[in-house]
């Protein structure tokens, strides 16, 4: 095994190989195809990032991890932190020392940028590897377990009744991203890790986002025209594709029922084993905590247009996030995210109020 060292272009057909072989297990097992560009995500994790590989002896790339610093809302102040994420070592690699290698490397990349520095870390629910190495592993320092984002994936199977009355919902343009950055500026402080945002980085994000376009951004708007909230849903297959890799007894039992239904209501079928989903990404939730109504009318809005064009969408909030409240009229599917802070010298516990909900784009993981 060789030192990791930061990848390239060169490395982007092996990471992009190395991602597809590591596939998410559930009912519905899925594997993520970073093609045609794997650094894609990456670039949109913060204002500086790396991804780092680790190589066999011979020279084969076996396993990679990405680091990012970044300027997020921690205890209502605007505070630099890192995201360590895309810890992913080659099936036929494991146990060999290749994350624990990757993971002194993460550590001190964030060590070189301050000692205490925030670091997040999220492990899907069931992965009990990364389990154990945040339990038990000496090559990352102390994790402190600071919420769960709950991931909903809400099926567009058939088409929903948009209720009367309530905020107006229209497709942003351009020109109202100052609306929706200073709408931002107001919401932001009061959830954990949100991104800081003024209209000019909403706008460059967005701009470096693959197949995202500002109006794939929906706002609500009050009876007084101002906007009361807004959420984007990114169809993400110019940067990574969901494949359809494995079906447990129960997961078959679910297709078939869903298929037999599809036809009857226009939805789209769950497509066979090997086969791409057609889904969408909710990012930048932007709806006031006590306002779950408003963001339940916005997920109406875009799940009418969508039907039968698309499987589902999915949206990540806290278990503890009000906002929840908005996915009570959807039959989601559920799927929980761990999240952790630590620091390279493990000294930092985590966000201190214990009252403000973990923001997490699920979207770029």
């Amino acid at each position: 095994m060789r030192i990791p060292r930061t990848a390239t272009v060169a490395d982007n057909p092996a990471l992009v190989a190395l991602s597809a072989s590591c596939p998410m297990r559930a009912d519905v097992s899925i594997c993520v195809h970073r093609s045609p560009d794997f650094f894609a995500l990456n670039r949109l994790e913060g204002e500086e990032w790396e991804v780092a590989v680790v190589e066999s002896s011979g020279g084969a790339v076996r396993g990679c991890v990405a680091m990012a610093r970044r300027t997020v809302w921690i205890d209502g102040r605007p505070s630099e932190s890192a995201y360590v994420g895309d810890l992913k070592v080659s099936p036929r690699a494991r146990g060999k020392a290749y994350a624990d290698a990757l993971c002194e490397h993460a550590t001190e990349w964030c060590r070189r940028i301050r000692p205490d520095l925030p670091c997040l870390i999220t492990v899907l629910g069931g992965n009990r590897a990364m389990d154990r190495r945040i339990e038990l592993s000496r090559s990352i320092p102390p994790c402190t377990p600071v919420g769960t984002v709950r991931v909903h994936t809400v099926p567009l199977l058939r088409r929903r009744r948009f209720p009367r009355g309530g905020p107006r919902v229209s497709r942003a343009q351009p020109e109202n991203l100052s609306e929706m950055a200073e709408l931002w500026s107001r919401v932001a402080p009061g959830r954990q890790f949100a991104p800081e945002f003024d209209a000019d980085g909403l706008a460059r994000w967005i701009d470096r986002a693959p197949g995202l376009r500002c109006d794939d951004y929906r706002l609500a708007r009050g009876v007084d025209g101002r906007i009361e909230g807004f959420v984007a849903l990114w169809d993400q297959r110019p940067l990574k594709q969901l494949h359809v890799v494995d079906l447990t007894r129960r997961g078959r039992f679910f297709r078939r029922a869903f298929n037999g239904v599809a036809p009857l209501t226009g939805g789209l079928r769950i497509p066979e084993v090997g086969q791409a989903f057609r889904a969408l990404s909710a990012v930048h939730v932007c709806v006031p905590g006590d306002r779950p109504e408003v963001l339940r009318r916005l997920l109406l809005s875009a799940s009418r247009e969508y039907h039968g064009r698309y499987s589902f969408f999915t949206i990540g909030l806290d278990v503890c996030d009000p906002l929840a409240r908005a996915l009570a009229p959807f039959r989601s599917l559920p799927s929980d995210v761990a999240v952790y802070v630590t620091s390279p010298d493990g000294t930092y516990t985590g966000p201190g109020d214990g009252e403000r909900p973990i923001h997490f784009e699920t979207a770029l993981v």
